[in-house]
């Protein structure tokens, strides 16, 4: 079974030799969903970066990181640019720092793409268009024309699954996708995140600090502090009968502010189980 390892993650600031996640290890398999949540701070991005090896290079790692039996850290730079898009992809939180803002969208999907297959420019733009058109953006053409800063959030979101889905990865990243928009485009791009998941059948990482969305899209949850893994589980296992006093913070923070926002609509306060 197709799996993606990591063993004993340690990232360090090489400036200050401060070490900001000490030892990680967790394992995600075919066709499951690892939600990794956590204050900000916690270490979740960088754990991220580091599978993607993205870091900035004052940050140093250590460890192993395998996909399908290749060691990560084996590979050279060249190999590993490579190796991201086709096979593992990040969706990261601000899409507006994704695009070049020099350019149009498209042709930033179009490099994209010209780097892992060798499709022709109309085969390439045909299927972009597909993707966008399945993503919910009903106007291809103009979303491929247009500057990152013509776009709002949740188009940018939806123009970045749209390309996982054309690159179809191994493992699929999204480092807090929802955080910048709306409630309603936050539920919108959740879903396309499920249809996405269910198209591509992979591996997906989702890191956020909204347990209701890791409770809709996530199969288990890691829960992150200070650099470490303090609890994991089933996601419903974890939400539901947390043993770390962290993480049973965190879950009555969301039921607190779940009953706030009822009581404000002028509702009766649901308890979530």
């Amino acid at each position: 079974m197709h799996s993606l390892e990591i063993s004993r993650l340690k990232i360090w600031d090489s400036r200050t030799g401060s070490v900001i996640v000490p030892d990680s290890s967790f394992r995600v398999e075919q066709g499951k969903c690892l939600a990794i949540v956590g204050e900000s701070g916690s270490g979740k991005s960088l754990t991220c970066r580091a599978i993607m090896r993205l870091n900035p290079a004052s940050l140093q790692q250590s460890g192993h990181i395998e996909l399908n039996g290749i060691n990560l850290e084996e590979l050279s730079d060249k190999e590993m640019r490579q190796f991201r898009g086709k096979h593992l992809c990040m969706i990261m939180q601000n899409g507006m720092r994704a695009f070049d803002p020099s350019r149009p969208v498209g042709a930033h999907l179009l490099k994209t793409l010209a780097v892992h297959y060798p499709w022709s420019r109309s085969d390439a733009i045909a299927k972009l268009k597909a993707a966008l058109a399945s993503v919910g953006l009903k106007d291809p053409d103009k979303v491929l024309k247009s500057y990152p800063y013509q776009l709002s959030g949740g188009m940018l979101q939806r123009t970045m699954i749209a390309l996982a889905l054309v690159l179809e990865p191994d493992v699929i990243i999204a480092d807090e996708p929802t955080t910048a928009l709306d409630a309603i485009t936050q539920y919108e791009v959740v879903e396309q995140f499920i249809a996405l998941r269910s198209r591509l059948g992979g591996m997906m990482i989702f890191v956020s600090h909204d347990l209701g969305i890791v409770k809709r899209i996530a199969d288990d949850v890691l829960v992150m502090k200070d650099g470490h893994i303090i609890e994991r589980g089933k996601t419903s296992d974890v939400l539901a009968e947390a043993k770390h006093p962290y993480t049973r913070y965190l879950v009555s923070s969301k039921l607190a502010l779940s009953r706030h926002f009822t009581e404000l609509m002028g509702g009766e306060a649901v308890v979530e189980g």
